[in-house]
């Protein structure tokens, strides 16, 4: 089944535009969908808000994290460290891409501020703690670390991924799940006639209820489910001059 898989790439933007256009041209390239703060429209609503939506409708979560904690939310918190923390406990599978050494980055692509810095050095402590993470140095190193993750990622934690909805294999599975509730939701003849054995409907023309008298305690009647409800009725409109009028 040709599915496509969605990836939400998450990372701070003025400090990785670069890093950002080549990874998410790899993802189209390798047949992923790509979702990213670029395609974020003007909205009533808040930036949190709809990234949580986008999150939402991913399979996979893209973590780049350089030499920038990014903006922070009222909170104090970092936009970036809550896409992080959404998706980890969303369950959605978590590809995190760090860079090596944030020693040898140009000055501008760094935090200038202690507690920025502070913020980012925890951040990367709880990427890396008991978890896998890889490491890149350059470009290319990013975009080789980038295609690895995603490969192994989808290998060890296939997700639902997009299919196109004329898919003959996705259409067979509907019909057959059609096919399956109508057998189980449909009576037979047999059922149908020891429905009606031996019994005689009563319209107690005294009151507005009425009433079932069978010949014995264990009428078929008494154990009737829903099961196939609307063939017994069509059955029993059939059989209506069997119905007896009771005394007024």
């Amino acid at each position: 089944m040709n599915k496509k898989y969605q990836v939400f790439v998450s990372s701070t933007y003025k400090d990785l535009k670069e890093e950002r256009m080549a990874v998410i041209r790899l993802l189209l390239k390798m047949g992923f969908i790509p979702v990213g703060m670029e395609q974020f429209p003007a909205s009533n609503m808040s930036q949190m808000e709809y990234i949580k939506m986008m999150l939402d409708s991913c399979d996979y979560y893209l973590l780049i994290l350089a030499g920038k904690y990014g903006s922070v939310d009222v909170d104090g918190i970092g936009f970036t460290e809550k896409e992080y923390d959404y998706a980890i406990a969303n369950g959605i599978p978590v590809m995190s891409i760090l860079v090596e050494d944030i020693g040898k980055l140009e000055n501008a692509k760094c935090e200038d501020t202690d507690a920025k810095r502070e913020l980012l050095m925890k951040f990367r402590e709880k990427v890396s703690a008991g978890k896998l993470v890889d490491f890149y140095t350059d470009l290319g190193s990013l975009t080789t670390a980038v295609a690895t993750a995603v490969h192994s990622c989808v290998q060890l934690f296939p997700a639902k991924g997009w299919i196109r909805g004329e898919t003959t294999d996705g259409a067979a599975s509907i019909e057959a799940q059609i096919e399956k509730y109508m057998q189980e939701h449909t009576a037979s003849a047999a059922d149908i006639e020891a429905l009606f054995a031996n019994e005689t409907i009563v319209l107690d023309g005294g009151n507005a209820s009425s009433h079932i008298v069978a010949e014995n305690a264990q009428s078929p009647r008494e154990t009737i489910s829903l099961t196939g409800a609307r063939t017994m009725v069509e059955e029993l409109s059939k059989r209506l001059p069997k119905v007896e009028w009771g005394e007024f």
